[in-house]
């Protein structure tokens, strides 16, 4: 096992997916290479951390209507007897459980949409068989149609073309995963891409309201890549640079937005066209015979 392989295989073994048979060449890897074993070692430390952290914020809210019963009433008190500095004080603890409060939803919310990209790099990783195999986006789309909870627009990637699709488990829920390959110029190597198509309307799905138009994330080797159109959240999963990538998309939306401009029909007649000029009929031109004198 190489360096690289350890990134990509380094969160599903300390998540415990590995069977114990499969943890052997990892662990071989590790007995032997320093730098990969300190990584292991701080990745460890920082889940200890977090766990703790968040412990200590799900202590704290868990009676929010008695802390906020209590801190008004110390409120009350303070201000009834005057004493500023004690008021502060009750202001500051106030205001620090607010802030563990919002800091929780913030720090859960972003969990949520790491474990949804993690598992979409897992699930990308995967050499699983294809259940539509085809190179056009009509077909694979028309496949999932009752498949899934909606019927999804399978994305036209620009200089790609599909290699088929399946049905996936995304964040607990069957999605749809459609696969691509890139159409390199001569002497690049091609690349594969994975798309999930999720909807966004559920309570138990990761929310992306604040979501920049393109949002590229990095997790075990793989660029994520997650965009939406309308409803519908688009996860795409490759090992392309990350320029390469927004190029892609851009050219896409280049020509999303040509498809959709209005074509000109000349055969109709522009509002501030002038009628055609009517001519009077000529008379018949009449050739008499010339007479010259004797």
């Amino acid at each position: 096992m190489t360096c690289q392989e350890l990134d990509r295989l380094l969160y599903p073994y300390l998540d415990g997916e590995f069977q114990p048979e499969e943890r052997v060449d990892l662990e071989t890897h590790l007995s032997g290479c320093a730098a990969c074993r300190r990584r292991v070692e701080n990745e460890q430390q920082m889940r200890q951390a977090l766990r703790r952290a968040a412990r200590h914020s799900v202590q704290g809210m868990r009676a929010p209507a008695s802390l906020r019963a209590g801190i008004e009433t110390g409120l009350r008190q303070e201000m009834r007897r005057a004493q500023y500095g004690n008021w502060l004080r009750a202001s500051a603890v106030a205001l620090v459980m607010v802030t563990m409060g919002g800091g929780w939803v913030a720090y859960q919310s972003m969990q949520r949409e790491r474990i949804v990209k993690r598992e979409a790099v897992q699930r990308h990783s995967k050499p699983l068989p294809f259940e539509i195999e085809s190179t056009s986006t009509e077909p694979i789309a028309e496949w999932f149609r009752g498949k899934v909870d909606r019927r999804i627009a399978v994305p036209q990637l620009p200089k790609a073309k599909p290699l088929g699709g399946r049905i996936s488990i995304l964040n607990g829920r069957e999605v749809a995963y459609i696969s691509y390959e890139t159409l390199p110029d001569a002497g690049e190597p091609s690349r594969r891409l994975g798309v999930f198509v999720l909807p966004d309307d559920t309570a138990s799905a990761p929310k992306f309201q604040a979501l920049k138009a393109v949002e590229v994330d990095s997790t075990q080797g793989f660029n994520v890549v997650t965009w939406r159109d309308d409803e519908i959240v688009y996860e795409m999963v490759t090992d392309m640079d990350e320029a390469d990538i927004r190029r892609m998309l851009a050219e896409r939306d280049s020509e999303a937005t040509l498809a959709r401009k209005p074509q000109r029909d000349d055969s109709e007649e522009t509002p501030w066209s002038l009628p055609p000029r009517q001519q009077s009929p000529r008379p018949a031109a009449t050739v008499a015979p010339v007479t010259y004198p004797h």
